[in-house]
């Protein structure tokens, strides 16, 4: 028998496995979601799965991956009808971020895999440089795509630092997202003006309903339409904002 698939097989797999990956990790987390498990809610063959992605951990990057496209699309649309400036419309990605990662332990969970498994964090890393390099190469003149993905490993650490830490109501999301935000732009050496302004740029979005909408259309792509994963989206931001 021919192991020849055709492009539409192979994105069916993928998307089988993908679908069935994503509801796991909400669900159950990642390291306690077994391939097995995956192989079972898919219908997919362990072997086939370990054939074409090779570890769990490949299937996590490419979720990772997904969500954070997600994001840029989501972040852009909205910074983008406020502003032409390429420091707030890349800010507001990683306040998105964040609300997402606050929607509930799960997808914190998640998102703390993605930022600290190494395949998984390397290619996170990777797509954060080319934003900046994108950006802001034209701003920094002196910075090589080299200095950029130097300087973002400590962005993501500052990144993860601040999902790590769950929002009380003595540490809001709003007032964690101003942390960030500033801590962020001092890695680059930002005025302080450019760090007023871009608070103020992030008071006038509606990042919960963003988050909702942007976690929601990836589980629309994947038609993931298990109970715990309809039913922790649409629990969504708030619940972790009143915690």
């Amino acid at each position: 028998m021919s192991n020849f698939r055709s492009e539409a097989e192979s994105r069916k797999l993928y998307r089988q496995i993908l679908t069935a990956a994503t509801a796991l990790f909400i669900q159950k987390g990642y390291e306690r979601t077994k391939i097995t498990d995956i192989a079972k809610l898919s219908g997919v063959p362990k072997s086939k799965i370990l054939y074409v992605m090779n570890s769990k951990e490949e299937i996590l990057c490419l979720l990772v991956t997904k969500f954070l496209d997600g994001v840029k699309s989501a972040s852009d649309h909205v910074a983008k009808e406020l502003t032409d400036d390429n420091v707030l419309i890349f800010i507001a990605n990683d306040v998105l971020q964040l609300y997402m990662a606050e929607m509930n332990e799960d997808m914190r969970n998640l998102y703390l895999s993605g930022y600290s498994m190494p395949k998984t964090s390397e290619e996170v890393l990777k797509l954060r440089t080319d934003m900046m390099y994108d950006f802001f190469s034209e701003t920094f003149k002196n910075f090589t795509w080299n200095d950029f993905y130097e300087t973002e490993i400590a962005s993501m650490g500052i990144m993860r630092a601040y999902m790590t830490v769950p929002c009380d109501t003595s540490f809001t999301i709003e007032a964690k997202a101003r942390r960030l935000i500033t801590m962020l732009l001092r890695i680059y050496k930002a005025e302080d003006e450019k760090i007023t302004e871009a608070i103020s740029f992030i008071e006038k979005i509606d990042f919960a309903t963003v988050a909702k909408e942007a976690v929601q259309s990836v589980f629309d792509e994947l038609d993931i339409k298990t109970q715990n994963a309809e039913c922790r989206t649409q629990n969504g931001v708030h619940s972790a904002n009143n915690k």
